[in-house]
């Protein structure tokens, strides 16, 4: 439960945290180079921007999907994660994100998953810039992973008996519904006249994830005798990347998330100004 929570976190993923470009060394000074000419600060540009993230969800093996008892749970059903993204950059280094899944099945899954943050970012010396920012994410994600019918009948006599008796010969409706509250620390300097912005992040999750077992009944019912299991946890994690602004508006960002003992995974993003 940790490791698919911790797959669909949302994390900075080279979020644009300060200006498009970096001001020459002599912005603000005149040609004369008057001694009362004004100095201007590097200013933050109002950025709206539409992307499309895209992460790897590692293959799990036997042992790692087996909780418990002698059957391995169906969990492998999706090979990536795709979530699409907007962000906005506001005056004062603000920033809001949001994200929505609508509920349509891809790869045998289904999710309906909303998230959003909010950070702000902080100039230090030598260009670099001090990015808290606090995220939340929740909502359902439906699959058949107790009872699979694809997984089970194609499996050892064992599991195909247990499909028959214990899941009714039905694939299983399972709710898999997470529930973060993060915070984190984001750390960058860009480069490349700001074209390129690297970055590295720590910070905390707090969750409260549930998975609803929905073995489905001959009659079309949910079978209520089996349990709701919930994590109730706090996480530590981390990430480094970096995103890159392209020609036309367009940005490109690489990103690697690691949550100690969930999991470790690449995420990718492709996104294009649309003010």
């Amino acid at each position: 439960m940790l490791y698919y929570s911790s797959t669909v976190a949302f994390s900075p993923l080279g979020a644009p945290f300060g200006p498009d470009s970096e001001p020459p060394a002599s912005a603000g000074i005149v040609a004369n180079r008057s001694a009362s000419a004004p100095v201007t600060a590097p200013r933050t540009r109002q950025r709206v921007e539409a992307s499309i993230e895209l992460s790897y969800l590692p293959h799990l093996s036997a042992e790692q999907r087996t909780t418990g008892s002698d059957k391995p749970e169906a969990t492998n059903l999706a090979p990536l994660f795709a979530r699409p993204r907007v962000a906005v950059r506001l005056p004062a280094g603000f920033a809001i994100e949001g994200s929505w899944i609508p509920p349509v099945r891809v790869f045998d899954v289904k999710a309906n998953l909303f998230a959003g943050a909010v950070s702000r970012s902080f100039a230090l010396p030598s260009r670099v810039r001090l990015v808290p920012r606090a995220s939340f994410v929740g909502g359902r994600v439906e699959g058949s992973i107790t009872c699979n019918r694809e997984a089970m009948t194609t499996g050892s006599a064992a599991l195909a008996t247990y499909f028959s008796r214990i899941c009714y010969s039905s694939d299983s409706r399972d709710y898999f519904e997470p529930r973060h509250i993060s915070g984190e620390l984001v750390l960058t300097r860009p480069a490349m006249r700001g074209r390129l912005q690297p970055y590295v992040s720590a910070g905390a999750r707090n969750e409260r994830t549930r998975f609803d077992i929905g073995v489905i009944k001959p009659d079309g019912t949910r079978d209520q005798d089996q349990p709701v299991l919930e994590v109730k946890a706090t996480r530590a994690y981390g990430t480094a990347g970096t995103s890159w602004l392209g020609p036309l508006g367009t940005r490109l960002a690489a990103e690697l998330y690691y949550a100690p003992g969930s999991v470790v995974t690449v995420r990718g993003l492709a996104g294009l100004r649309l003010w």
